[in-house]
C-alpha cells in the first residue's frame, strides 16, 4: 500500500492563496484511520501519541470517535483537557517528567503516569500520591525506521526491582510498556517484544504482584514512498502473539499509542521551490531549496530517515532526476535529502 494525496487537501490547495509553507489536514482521513486502526486492533484501546499532531480539531475529532490519548508534556495534557478529554481518557507517557508537571497534571486529574527509574517513582509519590504507574522497558527497534531504543525505558533485568520500591511508594505499579520504534515495519519485531514483555509478566507474578496492564506502545507504520502491509495483517500478527506468550493470562487492559499512522497522510505540506543552483560547474547533482526545512517542520528527515513522498505542481512527476533537497535556515545540517528523486525538468 502506498500513499494517495487525499482529494481534499489537493482541492483545497489548488484553489488557495496563502503564502507557503502550508500544513493542512483531512479530517475524515484521521477519522477513517482510526476506525480502521479498531477495526484490526479488536480488544486494544488506542490511545492517540498527541505529539504527532497536537491541533485541536483533531484531539475533537478523535475524542468524538471514543480516543483515549498518550500525551509526551504538561501542554498536551492541558491541550486534551481543554478540549473536553476526560483526565481518566489521558495517560502521561512520558518517563521524562518535571516535578511541577507532574503535580500540575495530577490536579487536572491524570492518574496513569509511565516510568523507567528509581528517581522518576520518587517524584511520582511526591506529586502524584497513589496513582497508577507503569514501567516502559528496552526492546529491539529492528526494523524501525525512526528508532526509539536508546533515550527511554529500562532493561528488563530492573522491572521487579523498580516495581517493589513502587509499592514501597504507596504508588500502584499495574504492568509494563515498550515502543518498537516509529515507522516499524517489521512484525516480527512485537514478537520479540511482545516474548519479553510476557517475561517480565512471569517474573512478577513469581513475587505475589499482579500486574494487569499492557502498553504495546505506537510503530504502525503509515503509508509515504513505499509499501507497507495492509494494518490487518499488523493486527492479526500482534494479537496472535499476545495470544501465544501470555496465554489464559492475558492483561486486563492493553493499550497501543498509533501516532503517525492516524495523521501521517491525511496531511500536506505545501511549500516553495526558493532556489536551484549548482555549486560548481562539475557538479551532477542542482541543490534545490524549499521554505521548510529540518529545523520548521521536517526533523524526522534526519539521516534520511523518513522519506517523504514530494509532487511538484506543474510538472510531468514520472520524469524524476536526483536533487539535493536543502531546507531555508543557515544551518548547515539543515539538508532533507542528498538523493531524493524530484521532478523539476
Amino acid at each position: 500500500m502506498k500513499l494517495k494525496l487525499t482529494y481534499k487537501c489537493v482541492n483545497w490547495l489548488d484553489n488557495n492563496k496563502k503564502q507557503s509553507p502550508i500544513l493542512i489536514c483531512d479530517l475524515e482521513q484521521v477519522k477513517k484511520n482510526f476506525l480502521l486502526l479498531k477495526k484490526n486492533f479488536l480488544g486494544i484501546k488506542p490511545y492517540y501519541a498527541v505529539k504527532a499532531n497536537p491541533h485541536k480539531k483533531i484531539i475533537n475529532t478523535l475524542e468524538g470517535l471514543g480516543s483515549y490519548f498518550d500525551c509526551a508534556s504538561i501542554n498536551e495534557v492541558s491541550l486534551c483537557i481543554k478540549n473536553n478529554v476526560k483526565p481518566n481518557k489521558i495517560s502521561f507517557g512520558n518517563t521524562i517528567k518535571k516535578n511541577i508537571d507532574i503535580k500540575k497534571a495530577y490536579k487536572l486529574g491524570v492518574n496513569l503516569f509511565a516510568f523507567d527509574a528509581k528517581i522518576e517513582l520518587e517524584k511520582l509519590a511526591n506529586n502524584a500520591p497513589g496513582a497508577n504507574v507503569f514501567c516502559r522497558i528496552q526492546v529491539p527497534n529492528g526494523g524501525a525506521q525512526w528508532p526509539l531504543s536508546n533515550k527511554f525505558g529500562c532493561s528488563p533485568s530492573i522491572v521487579e526491582e523498580l516495581t517493589i520500591y513502587a509499592k514501597q511508594l504507596n504508588l500502584k505499579p499495574i504492568g509494563i510498556s515498550f515502543h518498537v520504534g516509529s515507522q516499524q515495519k517489521y512484525k516480527t519485531t512485537w514478537e520479540k517484544a511482545i516474548k519479553i514483555s510476557s517475561e517480565v509478566f512471569k517474573n512478577i507474578e513469581k513475587k505475589k504482584i499482579n500486574f494487569n496492564f499492557l502498553n504495546i506502545g505506537g510503530g504502525i507504520p503509515s503509508r509515504y514512498d513505499e509499501r507497507i502491509s495492509d494494518i490487518s495483517k499488523y493486527g492479526n500478527f500482534i494479537k496472535k502473539a499476545i495470544a501465544k506468550y501470555y496465554g489464559n493470562k492475558i492483561p486486563k487492559k492493553i493499550i497501543c499509542e498509533p501516532g503517525r499512522f492516524l495523521v501521517a497522510d491525511s496531511a500536506i505540506i505545501e511549500s516553495e521551490v526558493i532556489l536551484v543552483s549548482k555549486h560548481n560547474a562539475n557538479d551532477k547533482k542542482k541543490w534545490v531549496y524549499i521554505d521548510v526545512g529540518r529545523y520548521n517542520g521536517l526533523a524526522e528527515t534526519e539521516g534520511e530517515a523518513i522519506r517523504y513522498p514530494i509532487t511538484v505542481k506543474g510538472y510531468d512527476n514520472k520524469k524524476m532526476s536526483n536533487f539535493i533537497l536543502a531546507g531555508p535556515s543557515c544551518g548547515s545540517h539543515d539538508i532533507l535529502y542528498k538523493k531524493k528523486k524530484v521532478s523539476l525538468t
